[in-house]
């Protein structure tokens, strides 16, 4: 098969979309080297100024004989193009190309791809719909634009979560029966090893929570909650994200409640360095109030973390009874489940389930599920 996609956030976007898109593609090159994929991308300097994980991807496969006899084959297609090629331009290219299944990566695809090109779109999520307050009215406007525009071209709609998948229904009827859940995979640096949890050298243990700086994310009520039990517990706080509008004042917060050296905030770390934080760890909270899917929780399970996290569907849906959960907006609760995953015995309890929800987010299945789809796209 020949496949195309939309590379922009593959190149270019340093959260959630383009960790989710380069996760995608490296494992389709890692596992499934037979196939021929195709970038494209309308930056002509794109090899100079692309994200590090993708400059090390494209570095890493198609080059030389692999030792199961293939050799990864893709094609960076860069065009000096407006803006507006990605939407009207792009998905006549892919035609011409001779590719037989465009995917777009994130809630879009161009407009102009013909009906001989099956075209995939992942719908990350609806949170402009569920939570508009979040967003400025010209974003919502613009995402739920692009949304509705994918849903009318696309040959299969796929979603990050069931969860995702009822909210977009709900929202967007004419959904109804052309999507299908294929969740993200973990990389394979977050799995844990022997004494991983000394990665970072540190005198005392501490939580974890890997999220950009939102309003949904909900640091300000986790900082509440970790002043509740500052003076029951040793272990610290470590906050590591993208910069964000709501750093600021969680910066702010944490100086007037006394805690700067028992939070710390790590902003626009390489991924090594996050993974090392992440890996560090004794335990990982998540307070977010939605996601569509939530990869850190995902990449906590692989660390063998224990976890506290929010009680929403979605967390639920991933990883069932194993965490700790509290409800989001309750930081008393919050507080509560934190000392209990210092616990030796709730650490115990829930590193038993852990091997089995795992199967869940494993790459190779997970690209698996991919090229099963394309194929059943183009052989219906």
């Amino acid at each position: 098969m020949k496949i195309g996609f939309d590379a922009k956030r593959f190149f270019f976007n340093h959260s959630g979309l383009g960790n989710y898109s380069r996760s995608l593609i490296e494992s389709l090159l890692k596992h499934f080297p037979e196939h021929e994929y195709v970038l494209y991308v309308d930056r002509p300097d794109v090899l100079e100024n692309a994200h590090p994980e993708a400059k090390r991807i494209i570095a890493t496969y198609g080059e030389g004989d692999r030792t199961d006899g293939f050799k990864s084959s893709y094609t960076i297609v860069m065009v000096d193009a407006p803006k507006w090629w990605r939407t009207w331009g792009m998905g006549k290219r892919a035609a011409s190309d001779g590719v037989d299944v465009f995917h777009g990566l994130s809630n879009e695809l161009p407009w102009d791809l013909p009906k001989s090109v099956a075209g995939v779109c992942t719908i990350h999520d609806v949170i402009y719909k569920v939570f508009p307050s979040y967003y400025r009215w010209w974003d919502r406007a613009i995402y739920h634009w692009k949304t509705n525009k994918a849903i009318n071209i696309a040959s299969q709609l796929v979603v990050t979560s069931q969860t995702t998948q009822k909210q977009v229904e709900a929202f967007y009827p004419r959904a109804k029966g052309r999507s299908s859940v294929i969740y993200q995979a973990v990389d394979d640096a977050y799995y844990s090893k022997e004494n991983s949890h000394q990665s970072i050298q540190e005198e005392l243990p501490y939580f974890v929570y890997q999220s950009s700086f939102t309003d949904r994310k909900n640091h300000a009520a986790l900082i509440e909650a970790f002043s509740l039990i500052q003076k029951q517990t040793t272990w610290n706080l470590k906050l590591v994200g993208l910069y964000g509008p709501t750093l600021e004042a969680a910066q702010t917060q944490i100086e007037s409640l006394g805690l700067s050296s028992r939070i710390t905030c790590w902003i626009d770390q390489p991924k090594e360095v996050v993974i090392s934080v992440v890996k560090g760890a004794a335990g990982f909270v998540y307070p977010s109030l939605n996601e569509g899917f939530g990869i850190p929780l995902a990449e906590s399970l692989a660390a063998n973390l224990p976890m506290a996290v929010s009680n929403i569907e979605v967390f639920k849906e991933l990883v069932e009874d194993l965490p700790v959960y509290f409800h989001p907006n309750r930081p008393d609760e919050m507080a509560a489940a934190m000392m209990s995953i210092t616990n030796a015995e709730t650490q115990a309890q829930q590193r038993l389930k852990r091997d089995g929800l795992l199967k869940k987010v494993e790459a190779h299945s997970i690209a698996a599920q991919w090229i099963d789809l394309y194929s059943t796209l183009i052989n219906p």
